[in-house]
């Protein structure tokens, strides 16, 4: 611009006007949404606008002329100040980066992303950086992939207690909680991490409140928190309780599958495929002595389903079935074989013991019973043999012994050979 265009009104007003913005980059740095620190080539602070303040927590009175290490975590100022020496030193185009770490004056950490440059100025260049706190984000983020992580396990078949243990643990590492535990419906813990949670009055003086998050039907995930829990973080922790609900539910639905296929369903007793299970595993402790068998045939049940009818007849059944299985030593296994046919399984016995076991199923089944409406007394032909190989041979002869037990006059019992 030439003296005659500077000298003319208009071109006064805009000499004034490049001029104001020339002199305003301060007010510029205030304005950023960022915080900004710039220091000089000896790493003293020499700029710090209002958002870096509320971000390190000094006031910009004590930061200025300080060592720009302050605002770095010991562990990493050896090595920043390497970076920035090498920025001075080089040729350098402005930086970005997604993780640089930051001290506040409270001593806490955080993790910022942070665009930086050496900037000429008329005093010498000068090192300015302009970041963010991204650490909630980033928790946020690790929240996220976390959760995807557990589902994922769960819809894969992962083992509940394995499960439940991983998500304790993520949970204790990206919320700040002092202990966590998996609760079962019955009080047991299926997993836990840290002191035991406090409740009721054993919590600590101060200490926020214990968070309860149900995991399906009685089940309950308890979290002691350092400090109330924001509302991403809560969603963080009910989104891990619904994953383990669904992975616990799994669990049940195929335990329990497992236990229709091998147990009776009027009675709970073993099946045949679970007695024969029971036999081969019998029969293969050949150390532990021989194995019988003892074949329980009600001897009057038709008349009771006759006269009473069909749900009488299943009380009834199940009502045999309890006193069978209290009648019998601990470890031995009651099975329903069919209709009101029941076996017993005895291992490490002999004959005279097997005799002793048979007496007390027939005398158990002696006293009256209660059922529709009426009383019932009931009797039984029991067969017993005695095998140390074959469980189908063994099963046989014991129906042989039931059959001769039965054909003697019923409420008997016969002992095979």
């Amino acid at each position: 611009m030439d003296e005659e265009q500077v000298g003319k009104p208009g071109g006064a007003r805009d000499s004034e006007g490049l001029s104001n913005l020339l002199v305003a980059p301060t007010a510029i740095l205030e304005s950023l949404p960022d915080a900004v620190v710039a220091a000089d080539h000896d790493g003293r602070i020499v700029y710090v606008n209002a958002l870096a303040e509320a971000l390190f927590g000094y006031p910009r009175s004590e930061l200025l002329g300080q060592p720009v290490q302050t605002l770095w975590p010991a562990r990493v100022r050896e090595r920043y100040v390497r970076n920035m020496e090498l920025y001075f030193a080089t040729e350098h185009p402005l930086r970005f980066s997604t993780a640089a770490w930051g001290l506040r004056r409270d001593g806490s950490e955080f993790i910022g992303e942070m665009s930086w440059g050496i900037l000429e100025t008329t005093g010498g260049p000068i090192l300015l950086a302009v970041g963010r706190d991204v650490s909630e984000r980033r928790a946020a983020e690790a929240r996220l992939r976390a959760v995807a992580a557990i589902g994922e396990r769960a819809l894969s078949g992962a083992d509940p207690a394995d499960l439940a243990g991983q998500a304790i643990a993520l949970l204790r590492t990206l919320l700040p909680i002092g202990a966590a535990e998996l609760r079962m419906a019955d009080g047991s813990a299926l997993a836990a991490s840290g002191p035991a949670t406090r409740s009721g009055a054993n919590r600590l003086e101060g200490a926020a409140p214990e968070v309860h998050l149900a995991v399906g039907n009685g089940d309950e995930l308890l979290l002691s928190p350092t400090r109330p829990l924001d509302q991403e973080e809560l969603s963080f922790a009910r989104a891990v309780a619904n994953t383990l609900a669904t992975a616990l539910a799994r669990l049940r639905s195929e335990e329990r599958t497992r236990y229709e296929a091998l147990h009776d369903p009027l009675t709970g007793l073993a099946n045949r495929t679970l007695l024969r299970d029971r036999l081969h595993h019998a029969l293969a402790r050949r150390e532990h002595g021989a194995t019988a068998a003892l074949f329980v045939d009600l001897d009057n049940f038709k008349q009771v389903n006759d006269s009473h009818g069909h749900a009488t007849g299943d009380a009834v059944l199940v009502e045999v079935a309890r006193r069978l299985h209290t009648a019998v030593r601990p470890g031995d296994t009651i099975a329903r074989f069919g209709g009101d046919e029941f076996v017993a399984v005895c291992e490490g016995i002999d004959a005279e013991a097997a005799l002793a076991v048979g007496q007390r199923l027939h005398d158990a089944l002696q006293m009256p019973l209660s059922a529709g409406g009426a009383e019932h007394q009931l009797s039984a032909s029991i067969g017993i043999a005695l095998g140390e190989t074959d469980p189908d041979a063994l099963l046989a002869d014991a129906d042989a012994a039931a059959y001769r037990a039965k054909a003697a006059g019923r409420g008997r019992i016969e002992l095979f050979g």
